[in-house]
């Protein structure tokens, strides 16, 4: 308006300040009005613009207010805080909870004008009460932490009291601003778990930024890398990539620029302590760029570990009696010596040793002792070689040596000598001597065998050259040996085929009573079936058959069969006063499951015991002596009889009618077959009927071929004969017949 009055005294042209007079004065007036009459469109458009800017503000107002009210709804839905109003009494006023109701401890609207008195635990409401006053006498932010079970979980919060000036109803108001905490408690809570497992873990951490600046170790990571804290000033990256073995950190460091991490066992080379064994992990923490700024690396110590793994490692590959390398490190050993040898045209030596007579003294001493004779035998090879060649136990009593770089066959046969004459020494264990040997197989490589088994399997095979020529030597190998392998390898294919598909049978020669020429027995002869193979004298096959233990079955099968051919006779002929002779082996002396055996198919097929004759050579009885004896005694107190075989062309044999308890002696066919014309012969035939009838036993020929021989043995007192002037070997329809006729 002011502006409008100036605007109609300049149009009039009264601007001058001066004070009118009276007269002045009233017709200024005067022509005020006049103008303001002229200028009502003025007036008028004053008015409007007065109306329209009243509408204005009142719109601006409007607006003003609901753009605050959207900003306020804004921010408090993207706080993540609840804000409540609350009295001097502790009363709810209002909250502030725009999409976050579900924080809210009770609903909203059952919050609005309680007091915390009636919402809360009096605990809680004590602890809410006295920050409320203290803010209020104080005028400023308190804040309080504390913690609530909501819905069965802890939960963390913290509230911030802010004292307003405002009153309402006359009381002073205040703000509650809460805040759940619970994710960065826990994470808090987190970190001090971290921190404390990084300072107390047993591994060695160390946290390294790619800044530049030191990294961050704890006092396990000092101790593996054998530095003090207070004296290490500073450390880096480079030079913990310096503490590994040549290359080593290198390789380390290359694979970190390049993969981003590392794992794997490192030696730490440190200046005190020695060198320690680790496992170590190293990887890169990335920034949101995919960035490397930091390495972890964490240490372990594995040398307990590497302890462990080298004791297993060496009872996995050690003898445990002897504490010699076994026969997985000797194998080992050779297929990683053997190519380097054919590389660098070297020759090397393989000795395959074998103890002569150990058996016995086990079998007679018991186990005890023989490892004790085991242990000294490895002892006193041990003395006479080098500590570089390996020498271990293959198992039982054998033994091989490895031997490279050898100048020719005359070194190792000098080794082999050394061996030998190590071993023929008295054994004094426990108040006792004993005298063995060993058998000693020489092969050469890679002249003879290029790989493991072929090496092994030819010193094994001159090993036993060497015990066939008379033990306690040496043999080389040889092409002519491996054709007898090969030959015995070929036999025992047939045995055990045999075995497999029935390709055995039994033929019975008759024995006869000289004084009534009655049969009073036969003698089961094993024979392998002619579609088996060429090879059918058991004198061929049994040696093959006792080497590789297929002895063992086959006794079995004989046994049953003797016994199921005598169980035919008894119930569908009606013989059953046959004394059964049957060949007993070594293998069945030292089997302690044979008793059983015997019995079993003794009861199985009704045959009375004593009907059995079971005939051992004296060389069979020397070999198992104690072992043997025992089984022996078990077979006649079964009831069955005992004889003694092939008697005169073993050694001992007094000896041995001393011992047994035996029922017959069986004259060899060998002493029968010039009794007519050579006097040694004769004498010794006539010295063992006598020496027979002196011990009451009853005596028998085999061999017998010519009435004169059959005359002569009647005329020394001979009990019984068998051979061909009776009868050849028969199968059981033969048999049967010969002895009706």
């Amino acid at each position: 308006m002011h502006r409008f009055l100036q605007r109609i005294l300049k149009k009039s042209g009264l601007d001058d300040r001066s004070a009118p007079d009276d007269f002045t004065w009233h017709a200024f007036l005067q022509k005020v009005s006049a103008i303001i009459e002229d200028y009502e469109e003025d007036r008028y458009l004053l008015e409007r613009a007065l109306e329209i800017s009243s509408a204005e503000m009142e719109a601006l107002l409007a607006s003003s207010k609901e753009s605050f009210r959207q900003r306020m709804e804004a921010l408090l839905r993207v706080i993540p805080d609840l804000i409540f109003y609350i009295d001097e009494e502790g009363r709810y006023l209002d909250v502030l909870s725009h999409g976050k109701e579900k924080l809210l401890y009770v609903p909203k609207e059952q919050v609005i004008g309680k007091t915390i008195w009636e919402l809360f635990p009096e605990e809680y409401a004590h602890i809410f009460d006295t920050a409320h006053k203290q803010a209020l006498e104080e005028n400023r932010l308190v804040t309080v932490e504390y913690a609530m079970d909501i819905d069965g979980e802890k939960e963390y919060f913290e509230a911030r009291i802010v004292p307003t000036y405002q009153k309402e109803a006359g009381k002073r108001t205040m703000f509650g601003i809460v805040r759940k905490t619970t994710s960065e408690v826990r994470a808090m809570e987190y970190l001090k778990v971290i921190r404390k497992i990084f300072k107390e873990a047993t591994e060695g951490i160390m946290i390294a930024p790619l800044d530049g600046s030191k990294p961050e170790m704890n006092e396990a990571f000092y101790r593996m890398i054998g530095k003090e804290r207070d004296k290490l000033e500073r450390f880096t990256m480079k030079e913990f990539y310096s503490m590994f073995p040549k290359n080593i950190g290198k390789n380390i460091e290359n694979a970190i620029r390049s993969i981003g991490n590392f794992q794997g066992e490192v030696i730490i080379k440190r200046e005190r302590d020695g060198d320690l064994l680790t496992w170590l992990t190293i990887d890169s923490i990335y920034n949101e760029n995919k960035d490397a700024i930091y390495y972890v690396a964490m240490l372990t110590d594995i040398s307990e570990i590497q302890k462990s793994r080298d004791s297993l490692r060496y009872h996995a590959t050690h003898d445990k009696l002897t504490g010699l390398a076994n026969r997985t490190l000797l194998f080992e050993t050779l297929d990683r010596i053997l190519p380097r040898t054919i590389r660098q045209k070297e020759i090397g030596a393989l000795f395959f040793i074998d103890l002569d007579n150990f058996k016995e003294i086990n079998d007679n001493f018991g186990h005890k002792i023989g490892d004790l004779v085991l242990s000294e035998s490895a002892a006193r090879i041990e003395s006479v070689i080098r500590e570089t060649d390996l020498f271990g136990r293959l198992g039982g009593d054998e033994f091989l040596l490895i031997v490279e770089d050898i100048q020719n066959s005359d070194h190792a046969m000098h080794i082999a000598q050394k061996i030998i004459e190590a071993i023929r020494k008295p054994f004094e264990i426990d108040d006792l001597e004993f005298e063995i040997g060993a058998s000693v197989g020489i092969a050469l490589f890679p002249e003879d065998g290029k790989n493991r088994d072929e090496i092994v399997q030819h010193a094994d095979m001159a090993m036993y050259r060497a015990k066939e020529e008379g033990k306690n030597r040496f043999e080389f190998f040889s092409k002519k040996l491996d054709l007898k392998s090969k030959i015995h390898f070929q036999i025992e294919r047939m045995l055990k085929d045999a075995l497999k598909h029935n390709g055995f049978r039994l033929l019975y020669q008759p024995q006869i009573e000289l004084e009534t020429g009655r049969v009073c027995g036969v003698e089961a002869l094993l024979r392998l079936k002619e579609e088996v193979g060429e090879i059918s004298l058991p004198s061929h096959f049994i040696p093959v058959a006792e080497e590789s233990n297929i002895i063992h079955d086959i006794s079995r099968w004989v046994f049953e069969e003797c016994c199921r051919q005598m169980g035919i006779w008894q119930r569908q002929h009606g013989i059953s006063d046959l004394m059964m002779a049957i060949n007993l082996s070594r293998r069945q002396l030292l089997d302690e499951t044979w008793i059983d055996f015997v019995v079993e198919k003794l009861d199985e097929y009704e045959i009375e015991p004593s009907r059995i004759e079971f005939e051992i050579t004296e060389t069979t009885m020397m070999k198992t002596k104690k072992g043997g004896y025992k089984m022996l005694k078990k077979l006649q107190a079964l009831g069955c009889k005992l004889a003694i075989d092939d008697f005169g062309t073993g050694y001992s044999s007094l000896a041995n009618l001393k011992h047994f308890s035996l029922d017959k002696l069986k004259i060899d066919k060998s002493f029968i077959d010039d009794i007519l014309t050579n006097e040694s012969d004769l004498a010794i035939v006539r010295a063992s009927v006598a020496l027979a009838h002196a011990l009451g036993l009853t005596t028998i020929a085999e061999g017998v071929e010519t009435a004169e021989q059959k005359a002569l043995i009647q005329t020394l007192g001979c009990h019984e004969v068998q051979g061909y002037f009776f009868a050849k070997p028969m199968d059981p329809a033969d048999l049967l017949e010969w002895i009706r006729k």
